[in-house]
C-alpha cells in the first residue's frame, strides 16, 4: 500500500498501522485467509493527499483523503446538504462531502455516516482484501494452511494430497473466496475434496460440492434473527434457458445467452435486486445447483454483490422464504 504522506509516517500514522494489523487479524477470522504482510510506503508519484493499494505490485484501487477533515457519507435518503467539498466515498462509491470538525455533529444528526481519514483507508483496505481474496491466496499460502491442518488431522491431509495437487486445492479455495465464502473450516473442505475428487476433476463441480458441505456456514452469513433467508427464485423456463446456454471454457462454465436475452435477463435481475434492497433485504437468488455458477457469472459485472445459492446449500434447519420471482418481460 502506498499512502497519503502523513499517514505513511511511522509516528503520525501509528493509528493506521494498528488498524492494518487488526484488519489482517480480522481477515484470518472472517475469511480464514492469512493476508501476507502489508507494507506501507510513501510513493512520490502520488499527490500528498492520495493513497493507492497494490497487490503483487499492481494497483487495484486508489483514493483521496483530506487530513484534519471528516468525510460525511450519504448512506442514501439524506436530503440535507452540508457545507463542504463534494466527493465520492472511495470504498463503495457513495455520494459524500468533506466537512470540517464544526459540522460533524450536525452531519451525524441528519443521517450522514461520518468517518476520519484513517477509518476511510482502513475500510477501503478491508473491502479490497474481501474483493481480491482469491488473488491474495497463492500456492505458498495454501501450503502453509495445509501444513497447519496436518498437525491435528494428518489422515485427512494425507488422503487429499494423494488425490489432489496443491494447485487444485488452491483453485477450489479461490472459488470459495471469490464469493466471500470463508475457508476457515479447512477440514470440511479437504474431506469433501477427498470424497469427490475420485469422481470428477472439474473444479467447478468440486467448488459446488464443497459449498454444499459448508451449507450451514454459508446460510448463517445471510439469515435474519429467526434463521430465515429471504430469497428470490427464477422462473423455471428461464432456468432452462440459462442451462441450455451453457458453454464450458478454460476458466469454467459461462452462460452464453443471446445478446437480447442477456440484456433482458440483467434488466429482470436488476429490477428484483432494487425492490429487495428497498424492502431492506439483501438480494439473494436461490436456484438449482446446475445453473448456480451460470447465474453468478452472468450477473457479476453489473451486480457484484448479488448472492447466489443453490437449493442444496440451504441447510435443513434454515427456513427459506421466497419474496419474488425473476422472469423476463
Amino acid at each position: 500500500m502506498s499512502s497519503a504522506t502523513d499517514l505513511s509516517d511511522k509516528d503520525k500514522g501509528a493509528e493506521l498501522l494498528e488498524r492494518v494489523t487488526r484488519i489482517r487479524r480480522e481477515s484470518a477470522l472472517d475469511l480464514g485467509l492469512v493476508v501476507p504482510r502489508i507494507r506501507i510506503i510513501d510513493n512520490m508519484r502520488l499527490e500528498p493527499s492520495e493513497y493507492c493499494f497494490k497487490i503483487k505490485g499492481v494497483e487495484v484501487a486508489r483514493g483521496r483523503i483530506r487530513m484534519g477533515w471528516y468525510l460525511g457519507i450519504n448512506p442514501g435518503g439524506v436530503t440535507e446538504e452540508l457545507p463542504g467539498e463534494k466527493t465520492t466515498d472511495p470504498t463503495f462509491g457513495l455520494p459524500a462531502v468533506w466537512i470540517s470538525e464544526d459540522n460533524r455533529e450536525r452531519a451525524e444528526r441528519v443521517g450522514y455516516t461520518v468517518v476520519d481519514p484513517p477509518s476511510i483507508i482502513a475500510t477501503h483496505l478491508t473491502e479490497i482484501i474481501k474483493r481480491h481474496a482469491a488473488e491474495i491466496l497463492g500456492r505458498q499460502e495454501v501450503q502453509a494452511i495445509v501444513d497447519t491442518i496436518k498437525k491435528d488431522y494428518p489422515a485427512v491431509v494425507e488422503e487429499v494430497m494423494k488425490l489432489c495437487s496443491l494447485g487444485e486445492i488452491q483453485k477450489v479455495m479461490q472459488g470459495l473466496l471469490r464469493e466471500q465464502v470463508s475457508i476457515r473450516n479447512m477440514v470440511v473442505i479437504l474431506e469433501t475434496l477427498a470424497d469427490y475428487r475420485p469422481v470428477t476433476k472439474d473444479t467447478t463441480v468440486l467448488v459446488e460440492k464443497v459449498r454444499q458441505a459448508l451449507a450451514r456456514q454459508i446460510c448463517l452469513q445471510y439469515v435474519d434473527e429467526n434463521r430465515t433467508l429471504r430469497v428470490l427464485t427464477i422462473e423455471p423456463s428461464l432456468v432452462q434457458k440459462i442451462a441450455e446456454s451453457r458453454i464450458d471454457t478454460v476458466n469454467g462454465p459461462v452462460a452464453a445467452l443471446e445478446p437480447a436475452d442477456q440484456r433482458a435477463w440483467i434488466r429482470a435481475v436488476s429490477r428484483s435486486f432494487a425492490s429487495v434492497q428497498q424492502a431492506g433485504f439483501l438480494p439473494i437468488i436461490v436456484c438449482p445447483e446446475e445453473v448456480r455458477i451460470l447465474v453468478k457469472n452472468s450477473t457479476e459485472r453489473e451486480m457484484r454483490d448479488l448472492v447466489v445459492l443453490s437449493v442444496q446449500e440451504i441447510a435443513g434447519d434454515i427456513k427459506a422464504e421466497a419474496i419474488g420471482e425473476i422472469k423476463l418481460e
